[in-house]
């Protein structure tokens, strides 16, 4: 028998263990602690614009005593005063300090507080046009079929790429039919991202960068031409993303298709022997009328463009009629490709399909169609498209969805109606973006996920650009520019999440231009501007890291899913391009006044937070709402939330988690209406708890159907590797009304083994004596599989070789008859091994975590909780007695707390 206490500082919805539910009405009494201490103090490394807003944030422990700052030129102190306190965010106390008044001009201020002092940073009249050049430097590095030398000339950008991703013409080859029988001149375009391909669903991508320049053209500073051919760099860009798309228009007429990556981490043109008509040429497939419709819209965006720029005279007398013909040849290819996306609207959308489907890209192109040549049909079409929108029908401007852009684009020659129900949208966008980035302090959107947040964020602030240049609400600048501070190192981790840019910027982005990625002597690689997708809502490789995670790692420390974090690509950029080059053209802009959302803080659970069971979700309005309701888990759509007769002002719901799969990572949203028409948005993120390791409970790691901690995430087994030849294959089937894992061999002689992994995934074994396994051989006499588990220090074999009888036979393998093993982090290796010589397989219904039951089952007593109300720095301890007739103690003690948050 033994009493068990458990204590929290910080009341949270808790989701791990035994203990009853204790509902606790929280007020707020001073409490007496130990001071914390600051880790680090976070600026945008890039700088800030001296008319503009700036803010820093302080990190610390917890609780400082002193919170005074101070603003240092150099060494010269030009402002100070005292920290704002932002509570608790993501386990760290946050202070924000807005330095706005700061108007001096340098480039080494530093903010200091404590005795910490953050990273050097300029401050300057117009800091964006400083980053200009890195913004088209990285599409140029991108670029396919030239050699990079030619495609950036030495000194084109103030920060230089590495010398490493250099490399000679690539995929001049590109590309033969999917037939194999006709060859294309398909050569051009970017390459997409960190790998070779090129893919139609982003060929939207040369209009935003066209539009950035039509939009802003009225600045020197944009009109650069770093390259000094005659021509703006933008107008360079859209170009040559365009042509590749009247490549497809002349020969295919309309249809357009990917072209999929075909190397490793190894330079482009080692992957091609760039002589058309040889076996090596890359062949179209994934057909994708999305992409013909979001090309139709770019080509004319890219029409409008050097019109614009003819117009103005500014592209060189020399060069006048060539863009004057290319001109009309974007335009033609831009209706060929409209035509065709008319008449196959019932095709597949294709690659990164688009929100609303094939719709959403006529949309695009018929507003730039519209705007381009003037035909009323374009813009009757347009017009009764927008119309038809509701605010459910909006995300924000990349591959997913153009319709915001379209809408930005549009407005000024919409009728009347049609410019209010514009306005109408765009404002509960920019108030969805504004209170979104207001969960928490560093001005980010609040929807982490698997994909890294940044390319949402960055899409988001080219809206919110279009949206400021249009209606010009100072609070959206403000919230823009906070949003756009988080990419260049005002965050958590410090990091400028650009190439090249800030003192800390990211070094290892997952791009196969670095031919060292991994080597353990890489020290990284710069593409200049190129911005990595930046932190997911758990760490790949540890479904129990903290939320939200990133790390800036060396791949070969890493697995294939590096890509979710380090990724770059055209789509993710776009953004940031058009909103530096807006900032550019705003020169620093007074950001004072203007209204934001009420603030609506989810109280609990708090990200990061595990749960289990039902989950209470508490909400607390800062000012006055209705409707408020959450969607999640188990909700079809938004659903009403109910006010909580506790407190005043909060509002609470459930999310039943029991159904869940364990370590699963789950959002929560939550909306309301203040009195003026605005919708207030907050998120919340947390982790299913995995249940207790008790005999009643097994922990399905993966069963061969989409269940599972691994099997639910929808990534395969691989063949990794296979000793003396061979290979190995793995796929899903569905055997005796099971579904299963079909593992299978061609061995090159029976000295062959195959090894089968999930990846680099580990399982949570912790507490669970077997690693369960049903198996069965579908008739193959020699075939024989061998189990094993790798824990990073050491490789434990589970069994033997195994001859699997021809009927279903479950195998428990004893854990703990290896005592080092770390159950907490097990990877599970199958191995085949085909002892004839010939083709074999092994079936396996799924892999789990068990126990067997024995003994008595303990007993819990004397629950308490003391005491039974307090603040969010009040020390609350948990009581309970547990006792065990086979006196074996328990394998955790936990809490599951629900936690009601007062003023």
């Amino acid at each position: 028998m033994a009493a068990m206490m458990k204590r929290f500082k910080r009341p949270v919805c808790l989701g791990l263990c035994f203990v009853l539910l204790f509902g606790l009405c929280l007020v707020r009494p001073a409490v007496s602690r130990a001071a914390g201490t600051v880790v680090k103090i976070a600026v945008s490394q890039a700088g800030y614009s001296a008319s503009d807003y700036k803010v820093a944030y302080v990190i610390a422990t917890d609780a400082l005593t002193d919170t005074s700052y101070q603003i240092l030129n150099g060494s010269t102190v030009v402002a100070n005063g005292f920290m704002q306190d932002e509570g608790v965010t993501w386990n760290s106390r946050v202070y924000s300090i807005d330095f706005s008044a700061v108007a001096q001009t340098g480039a080494s201020f530093t903010v200091k507080s404590n005795g910490v002092s953050s990273y050097l940073f300029p401050i300057q009249s117009n800091v964006w046009s400083d980053y200009k050049d890195e913004m088209t430097a990285f599409y140029r590095i991108q670029r396919s079929g030239m050699a990079t030398s030619d495609a950036y000339p030495a000194g084109y950008s103030s920060v230089a790429p590495s010398a490493k991703v250099f490399h000679p013409a690539s995929h001049l080859d590109d590309a033969k039919s999917q037939d194999g029988t006709v060859h294309y001149d398909l050569s051009g375009s970017w390459y997409d991202a960190g790998d070779y391909g090129k893919y139609a669903g982003n060929q939207w991508v040369a209009g935003e960068i066209a539009l950035a320049y039509l939009r802003h053209a009225s600045s020197a500073d944009v009109r650069f031409d770093n390259d000094g051919n005659g021509v703006p760099d933008l107008i360079d860009e859209a170009r040559f993303g365009s042509e590749y798309l009247i490549k497809f228009a002349d020969q295919l007429g309309g249809a357009l298709y990917n072209l999929s990556n075909n190397a490793g981490f190894v330079h482009p043109e080692k992957s091609t022997d760039n002589i058309p008509g040889t076996a090596d040429d890359r062949k179209l497939n994934t057909p994708g009328v999305g992409g013909s419709g979001k090309a139709a819209g770019a080509l004319a965006a890219t029409a409008r463009a050097i019109n614009n720029a003819l117009a103005n005279g500014h592209i060189a007398p020399a060069q006048t009629a060539d863009f004057q013909t290319f001109s009309a040849a974007c335009q033609a290819a831009a209706i060929t490709f409209y035509n065709y996306t008319v008449a196959n609207q019932t095709g597949p959308g294709g690659s990164y399909a688009t929100n609303g489907g094939i719709p959403n890209t006529l949309l695009w192109a018929e507003v730039e169609l519209y705007l381009l040549t003037g035909n009323a049909a374009y813009g009757t079409s347009a017009t009764n498209r927008i119309n038809a929108l509701t605010f459910s029908d909006l995300y924000t401007t990349n591959y997913w969805d153009l319709r915001p852009l379209s809408l930005a684009e549009f407005y000024p020659a919409a009728n009347p109606g049609t410019q209010t129900h514009i306005r109408n949208l765009l404002k509960k966008q920019a108030d969805l973006f504004m209170s979104l980035a207001d969960d928490t302090p560093y001005g980010v959107v609040n929807r982490f996920g698997d994909f890294g947040v940044n390319e949402p964020l960055a899409s988001y602030l080219g809206d919110m650009v279009r949206y400021y240049e249009l209606f010009q609400d100072p609070a959206v600048l403000r919230s823009l520019q906070k949003g756009l501070y988080w990419i260049f190192g005002a965050n958590p981790w410090n990091i400028s999440w650009v190439s090249g840019i800030g003192t800390d910027h990211v070094d290892f982005l997952h791009t196969r231009l670095d031919e060292q990625a991994y080597s353990h002597a890489n020290t990284g690689v710069v593409i200049p501007g190129a911005m990595v997708s930046g932190p997911v809502i758990k760490d790949t490789k540890n479904k129990k890291s903290v939320s939200p995670w990133y790390q800036d790692r060396p791949l070969w420390q890493d697995d294939t899913q590096q890509w979710r974090y380090n990724e770059y690509s055209i789509s993710i950029q776009a953004g940031l391009l058009y909103t530096v080059m807006g900032l550019t053209n705003l020169g620093g802009t007074d950001t004072s006044g203007g209204a934001y959302p009420v603030h609506m803080p989810i109280t609990a659970p708090v990200i990061g937070s595990y749960v289990t069971g039902s989950v209470g979700i508490f909400a607390q309005p800062a000012g006055p709402l209705s409707s408020i309701e959450y969607k999640g888990p188990g909700l079809a759509d938004f659903t009403p939330m109910s006010p909580d007769g506790r407190a005043q002002g909060v509002y609470t719901g459930t999310i039943n988690t029991s159904t869940l799969t364990p370590l699963s990572n789950i959002r929560v949203d939550i909306r309301g209406t203040d009195p003026a028409g605005s919708t207030t948005n907050s998120s919340t993120h947390f982790t299913v708890a995995p249940p207790l390791p008790d005999p009643t409970h097994p922990l399905l790691y993966d069963d061969f159907g989409g269940g599972g901690t691994w099997g639910s995430q929808g990534s395969n087994w691989v063949n990794w590797w296979n000793q003396d030849g061979g290979t190995g294959t793995y796929a899903k089937t569905t055997v005796d009304g099971r579904t299963a894992g079909k593992f299978a061999q061609t061995p090159s002689s029976s000295k062959s083994w195959a090894k089968f992994e999930p990846e680099k995934d580990a399982a949570e074994l912790s507490g669970y004596r077997y690693l369960t396994i049903p198996m069965k051989n579908p008739g193959y006499p020699n075939s024989r599989i061998r189990i094993s588990i790798e824990d990073g220090q050491s490789t434990y074999y589970l069994s033997g070789w195994l001859n699997v009888p021809a009927a279903w036979t479950d195998y428990n393998f004893d854990l703990n008859a290896y005592p080092a093993l770390n159950k907490s982090s097990a990877h599970i290796v199958l191995w085949l091994s085909q002892t004839g010589g010939q083709y074999g397989e092994m079936l396996v219904d799924e892999i789990k975590g068990t126990n067997q039951a024995s003994g008595t089952a303990p007993t819990l007593s004397s629950l308490a909780a003391a005491p039974t109300e307090g603040g969010t720095d009040t020390e609350f301890t948990f009581h309970a007695t547990y006792t065990d007739a086979d006196n074996q103690k328990p394998f955790a003690v936990n809490v599951v707390l629900t936690a009601l948050f007062t003023p």
